[in-house]
């Protein structure tokens, strides 16, 4: 039997679960005093049952990366990781002097976790600490591999209760999570597995409001990188961000620990230039933040943007334009240059000097293609 594509499920981009079983609601703030940073392996980003989300949207002390095999890692001095690694000291065995103030979580199944640990050579080189739950974990769908493991939340949580055990809230984020397991047993009980030959293709998210609806706020990024010869890391080189038509438009470069080569500047499509107008990451924030409002979304048409400006503090929603623009359009899509082309209509004036000028331009033009085009859907 041919499957057939039901209609897109709303979906909250926010916890990253169908709206249905949105948790954002049922998630307590926790003051944590404690910083916390969930290191996660790339097959547990969408799992649709991570406990990561509930710690991101719960914890008000939290970063989140994702391991890249290509990226090295760096933490602040005084880091140290839950991980039972060889010698590791129990966290309660500690005093309170050599707790940690700084806690690094991997998230992944039992086997991931061991191969990020292994993989990156900065996480096996902090000092680690181990826990010895008293109990079984509470995850009742994911098969654990022994007694005493447990998922990421309740380890966040067990460490944190013995870190800081004043902190209020912290049951709380395992009853968000008792909650998340009930449903997912609730629906998955009232809708029986059915024989794979008269299953249905499953239902496509929805898009995000912010290629929806015009009046959603956005601020829209390019942001450009550079890895200097015999370096494994990139550092940010130019961010541009502006708002819809070209408004309020505010460009930057970015002051490098090891500044770019001269063809790459030139790359930019600024001519020549002096390093010396580059500013430090904390001045350019400061100026991005007249353009990137509290309630923005913010939009860029690749993903590496979003670490980029994680890194300068902007904690909104970012999304990136090409990979839902693909989704718009049911499959693979090109560069932005063969995207607007497609689109027809006379060419768009770029909004400042160089590459990252039409750039924008282009993006501000698939956003309004998308808006305009999901308009006339809904009609």
């Amino acid at each position: 039997m041919r499957s057939v594509l039901s209609s897109p499920r709303d979906h909250c981009y926010t916890c990253d679960k169908v709206a249905c079983l949105c948790l954002c609601a049922h998630v307590v703030a926790v003051p944590n005093r404690t910083r916390v940073t969930i290191v996660q392996h790339p097959r547990e980003r969408r799992h649709p049952l991570g406990t990561a989300r509930i710690a991101r949207l719960g914890l008000e002390n939290f970063s989140l990366v994702v391991s890249k095999k290509e990226q090295p890692l760096s933490f602040p001095a005084g880091a140290t990781v839950l991980f039972p690694a060889p010698g590791a000291p129990l966290l309660s065995d500690l005093s309170e002097a050599e707790r940690p103030k700084h806690l690094v979580v991997i998230d992944g199944t039992w086997g991931l976790a061991s191969q990020l640990w292994r993989r990156q050579p900065t996480l096996a080189a902090l000092p680690a600490v181990r826990l010895a739950p008293d109990e079984p974990s509470r995850y009742r769908i994911r098969r654990e591999p022994n007694a005493h493991a447990i998922s990421t939340i309740e380890a966040i949580v067990r460490a944190l209760e013995i870190i800081e055990p004043d902190t209020p809230g912290l049951n709380g984020l395992l009853t968000s999570f008792d909650r998340m397991i009930d449903e997912h047993l609730l629906r998955r009980g009232a809708h029986p597995r059915t024989p794979r030959h008269l299953q249905v293709a499953r239902a496509r998210k929805g898009l995000p409001d912010v290629f929806v609806r015009a009046s959603h706020p956005v601020a829209l990024v390019y942001a450009e990188q550079h890895q200097p010869r015999g370096q494994s890391v990139r550092f940010p080189m130019r961010i541009t961000a502006a708002r819809p038509g070209g408004a309020e438009l505010v460009d930057g470069l970015v002051r490098s620990p090891i500044p770019p080569s001269e063809g790459r500047v030139l790359n930019m499509g600024l001519g020549q230039i002096s390093l010396a107008d580059a500013m430090k990451p904390a001045a350019l924030a400061r100026a991005l933040r007249a353009v990137i409002r509290p309630d923005d979304t913010i939009v860029a048409w690749a993903q590496n943007a979003g670490p980029m400006l994680r890194d300068l503090g902007f904690d909104q929603a970012f999304f990136s334009a090409k990979r839902h623009y693909a989704r718009y359009k049911d499959g693979r899509v090109g560069s932005i240059e063969r995207v607007v082309d497609g689109l027809g209509g006379v060419p768009p004036e770029p909004w400042t000097k160089g590459r990252a000028g039409l750039q924008l331009a282009y993006l501000d033009r698939v956003l309004s293609s998308m808006r305009q085009g999901s308009s006339a859907k809904k009609k």
